[in-house]
């Protein structure tokens, strides 16, 4: 999937941080019914694309009755790279369409 961005990333599992679950009841309440499709987004994502002010990252987008985005960050621990969700939240179709038009975002084909 990453090769797809031309970015460097580590090939590994994405982890969910701690507090993930309760960020989106916080900031996002009314996509909390999305977090149990966490694994499927990831897996079989729509779309994919890199947040240009976060170039250590990767959002993963997948169409259900709203288009959900998932932020995956980079992190660094004692010198140890790893992946996590760090947000999930639902986007306007017209934004989808800006970020797909712009490239930000690519047609995942697996």
């Amino acid at each position: 999937m990453i090769h797809m961005l031309n970015i460097n990333l580590p090939a590994d599992d994405i982890s969910m941080y701690h507090g993930f679950k309760k960020h989106v009841k916080k900031k996002h309440p009314h996509c909390e019914k999305y977090i149990f499709k966490i694994s499927d987004i990831i897996s079989n994502p729509d779309y994919i694309g890199v947040h240009p002010n976060e170039p250590n990252s990767i959002e993963l987008v997948k169409r259900l009755d709203k288009n959900i985005l998932v932020a995956i960050t980079l992190s660094e621990d004692i010198g140890t790279k790893y992946l996590y969700a760090s947000s999930l939240y639902d986007i306007s179709e017209p934004k989808l369409q800006n970020r797909i038009n712009s490239k930000r975002l690519l047609k995942w084909e697996n």
